[in-house]
Formats: structure tokens, sequence, C-alpha cells
């Protein structure tokens, strides 16, 4: 895991320490404007998960559908492209901004899973 990566999640096991629950958002807030791939988001849920943190997805605030846009964006993009699609390249073709597709991606993860 690269050390920006690592930070954040040493700032996320502090900041779920007392509730082992984080949100989605919350890990939205501490990455801020790390570019992050989907596998290193896909590494930050299961280590969370690994030391017994719960990660909630938010209900409402569009999560959902962006989550949607998100998938058919990034499957036109792998089609294209033949290799994953960066989230930078999701949030461009999809007018989004990079947080909100990391969000997606990890609420992705997070359904998957439960």
């Amino acid at each position: 895991m690269r050390d920006e990566v690592a930070r954040v999640l040493a700032s996320l096991f502090v900041m779920s320490e007392k509730t082992k629950t984080i949100s989605l958002d919350e890990i939205g807030e501490v990455l801020g404007v790390i570019a992050i791939t989907t596998d290193e988001i896909d590494a930050l849920l299961a280590a969370l998960e690994a030391r017994g943190r719960r990660v909630t997805a938010p209900s409402g605030g569009g999560g959902e559908s962006r989550l949607k846009v998100v998938l058919a964006t990034a499957r036109e993009l792998r089609a294209q492209l033949s290799r994953p699609p960066k989230p930078a390249e999701i949030a461009e073709r999809a007018s989004l901004t990079e947080q909100e597709v990391r969000h997606a991606l990890a609420l992705a993860k997070v359904i998957a899973k439960g």
C-alpha cells in the first residue's frame, strides 16, 4: 500500500476507534483529492473490515444513481481503453468529480460485500 493511502488508513482507524463504524462519506473526506485506484479502494475497505470496522453507506443523497452512472461509464471506458479506467477518466466522461467517482466505487464494494 502506498504511503499516502496507508496514512489515510491510519486516520480512518483513529476516527472509528470508539464506534468501530466508518461511513463512505468520512472515507471520502479523509481521502480528499488523493488520487486512488479502484484496487486501492478495495484494499482500504478490506483493511478496515479486517480490523473490525463496519463501513456504512449513506442513505439517500443520490449515491445509488451516481453508482449506476459510474459503473456504466466504467464499462464503456474499459471497452474503449482495453484496461480498467482510472477514476479521473470516469469522472471526466461522466461529468462528476473524482471524489464522487471514488465514493460510488466504494459504495459498489460495500454493496458487493453486503
